[in-house]
This record gives C-alpha cells, structure tokens and sequence, in this order.
C-alpha cells in the first residue's frame, strides 16, 4: 500500500475563528454555490470571500482503506 499523502488547507466551519485584516471574526455559517464558496462572518451582513480571510490550516490525510 502507497503512504499516505497529506494537504494542508483552512476549514472554514460555525464558530471558527478567522482574520479579516487586522482584526479577529468568528465564522457564523459557508455557503457553496456554483462552485464558490462564500463565508459569512457573525455581526456582517454581507459575506467574504475565503481568499480575504486567514486561518490556520488544518491537515488532511488521504489514504486507501483496504475492504
């Protein structure tokens, strides 16, 4: 069986905590539609783009599960 293979990305999920500039927000609810992705943060009307904001990278692994 290969090694396993990892990536590194940001979860954008409720309750996370993210920066947007200078200053910490917690993420309220993400929303995917044709194929974007936009993150609503709590206390904002209007939602941001996942690109705008920072947010530690959470790792995945990726690996064969034999049957």
């Amino acid at each position: 069986m290969e090694t396993a293979a990892y990536y590194y990305m940001p979860l954008f999920k409720p309750g996370a905590v993210v920066q947007l500039g200078g200053s910490r927000e917690t993420v309220s609810h993400v929303v995917v539609r044709r194929g974007g992705l936009l993150v609503h943060l709590v206390g904002r009307d209007v939602p941001v783009h996942p690109d705008t904001l920072w947010l530690e990278p959470s790792a995945f692994q990726l690996s064969r599960v034999p049957e």
